[in-house]
């Protein structure tokens, strides 16, 4: 039931989501692409987007370990993720200092940021904030100055 409710949810994962499921860096997620090792499909933008049956095969035929794929009910993107996902703004959040911080709460760092750093005025106006904000395990709130 969870695999249902999640491909419904992400019906395509990025490499950095991917690489979190092999236990391998991004990077190696690129290769095995340009390999022909996994299928994936290109976004608008350039990137790759693997789809959850196309993962889930490649692991199986490798003999990876699928649990975690199976067990998590939702993955959540990273905030650049969320954002960039089929748009041309790649190259901006490749220089966004949250994307290069590797932070998973952008909202933790959007106080510490100079404005003209920042997707957004305050996190209430983002869509990434509003929608995954209340999952966070330890509630903080959005840092704002």
């Amino acid at each position: 039931m969870a695999l249902k409710t999640r491909s419904e949810r992400y019906k395509a994962f990025s490499t950095g989501q991917v690489a979190r499921f092999c236990f391998v860096t991004p990077e190696t997620i690129l290769n095995w692409i340009r390999a022909n090792q996994i299928k994936a499909q290109r976004t608008a933008g350039g990137q790759y987007r693997i789809r959850l049956e196309d993962l889930r095969t490649f692991m199986l035929e490798r003999g990876m370990e699928t649990a975690l794929l199976d067990e998590e009910k939702d993955v959540r993107p990273f905030c650049w993720e969320f954002h960039c996902q089929g748009s041309l703004q790649g190259e901006a959040c490749e220089r966004c200092l949250i994307h290069r911080s590797g932070a998973l709460n952008c909202w933790q760092l959007h106080g510490l940021l100079p404005l003209t750093a920042r997707r957004f005025r305050d996190c209430e106006q983002c869509d990434y904030f509003q929608r995954f904000a209340h999952e966070s395990s330890s509630g903080e709130e959005c840092n704002e100055t």
